[in-house]
């Protein structure tokens, strides 16, 4: 008997999957047959996407909100469909609306996949042009460095023992995890 799955992934965690995942409800794929990955589309190295290949039989149908969400790289998202219309295996995109099992279609999602793969590398490019531009200003990513002397008077204060982790963090200005952190490196070196 054959099933339809649906697959939604996102590039990272803080992103959200509700969109996708209400548009695959809609079209009637249950709950316990929706695959999902937090993680990016270049890499078919996905755990969810790995346990939905296991679970594909001849038959079956795979959906998805738009065909990026399947793959961001060409070459990807080619051998993927190509490997399931070999299986036997059909696929639709909600979003694209196309039959990628004839001529047309195979054309349509070659164009497709190239576009969102171009997509994917202009942004990539605007982030690394963002930080070159933010570096040559002296600016640098990353946490903030934490003023030595302010780490110093806070652990002078914690051991004291006078005033709890809260007044320390207040009065000396430093966040709690900073003085948590510094407290267990100094518990690590003691070790």
């Amino acid at each position: 008997m054959s099933e339809v799955f649906g697959y939604s992934r996102v590039s990272s965690a803080d992103q959200n999957l509700d969109r996708q995942l209400d548009e695959l409800r809609k079209n009637g794929i249950q709950d316990d047959h929706i695959f999902m990955d937090k993680m990016t589309g270049t890499t078919l190295d996905r755990p969810a996407f790995e346990e939905l290949q296991k679970r594909l039989r001849k038959g079956d149908m795979v959906v998805t909100e738009s065909l990026s969400r399947l793959s961001r790289r060409t070459d990807d998202l080619l051998h993927i469909i190509e490997d399931w219309q070999q299986k036997g295996i059909r696929y639709t995109s909600l979003k694209e609306a196309v039959d990628f099992s004839t001529s047309t279609g195979k054309l349509i999602l070659t164009v497709m996949a190239s576009i969102a793969e171009f997509e994917r590398n202009i942004i990539r490019d605007r982030v690394m042009e963002g930080l070159a531009a933010a570096r040559a200003r002296g600016r640098y990513g990353g946490r903030p460095r934490t003023d030595s002397s302010k780490l110093s008077k806070a652990l002078k204060l914690y051991d004291a023992g006078s005033h709890s982790v809260r007044e320390v963090c207040e009065v000396t200005g430093i966040s709690q995890s900073v003085l948590y952190r510094a407290l267990q490196g100094r518990q690590n070196m003691r070790v």
